[in-house]
């Protein structure tokens, strides 16, 4: 079977990388910006970095049930992109192959060959404890609990979180299970926002790798996170849990818990301040 509708983007006719309205932001603002799946747009220290960047309007036979809250052409010059792990909504080589080839991308060891076959000048491969610099920024890569590999012939490659470390400190988990690893995390960095996952967590073999709307606060807590944005919920079905069941437990856990505004159930689109 041909693959072709897995790669038609989320984009206008015409459109491209800063062609449309770039989404500005004020002077000395930090900021981040959910876009949709595990995609955030954040704004620290004068830079602008994506996460996981995914603008398809599918994934495989799977249809999008909400466009980016940000389109691709509205986007901001970028300084950099982080890609959590290999697997096809977090890496999509579609999405990528729009942005210019002297932006860097960070992405996990034994990845890179993927970016520098499209022609990309600034890879930077890290494993877990490895860090680089982005300008003023500490990028480090540390541990998750998710499966490895990308395909049947890519299967030795890490998912990781980072830490983006600024004025602020930032703390992306692309996907993940509730891993002992936060607890350590949280006790060595000052982490201002976590960036957490919330769906694909049934049937229950899947939430040992995934986690649940109270696995996302329970992690928020091991990290000590002073406010936390869940992500990985309402593009795609990827399990068997309703698509409407991850934001709707969440919103009940926090009018329950009464920890709004310290984690914020952001729409697509939506910003909040640092």
């Amino acid at each position: 079977m041909r693959m072709w509708f897995r790669t038609e983007l989320s984009l206008e006719t015409g459109a491209s990388y800063l062609s449309g309205s770039p989404l500005s932001f004020a002077k000395e603002e930090n900021s981040a910006v959910f876009i949709g799946h595990s995609t955030v747009l954040v704004r620290l220290d004068e830079q602008n970095f994506l996460t996981d960047p995914f603008y398809l309007k599918r994934l495989y036979i799977l249809k999008r049930h909400f466009p980016p809250g940000v389109p691709l052409q509205d986007l901001p010059p970028l300084h950099f992109i982080l890609i959590s792990h290999g697997h096809l909504d977090h890496m999509d080589l579609k999405t990528l192959s729009q942005f210019p080839r002297t932006l860097p991308v960070i992405l996990p060891h034994r990845l890179e060959g993927y970016l520098m076959e499209m022609g990309f000048e600034d890879v930077r491969p890290l494993s877990w404890g490895e860090s680089t610099r982005m300008g003023s920024l500490i990028v480090r890569s540390l541990p998750v609990k998710h499966f490895p590999g990308r395909s049947l012939y890519e299967t030795r490659s890490i998912p990781q979180s980072y830490l983006v470390e600024g004025t602020k400190t930032i703390f992306f988990c692309g996907d993940s299970g509730l891993a002992p690893e936060f607890q350590e995390i949280g006790s060595r960095y000052s982490i201002d926002l976590a960036l957490l996952p919330i769906g694909n967590y049934s049937p229950s073999s899947f939430s040992r790798l995934h986690m649940s709307p109270e696995d996302a606060l329970k992690a928020m807590e091991m990290l000590r996170a002073k406010r936390m944005i869940p992500i990985h919920w309402g593009a795609f079905r990827l399990s068997l849990e309703p698509m409407e069941e991850p934001p709707q437990r969440f919103r009940q856990l926090l009018k329950e818990r009464k920890i709004n505004p310290k984690a914020v159930l952001l729409p697509p689109g939506g910003k909040i301040q640092i």
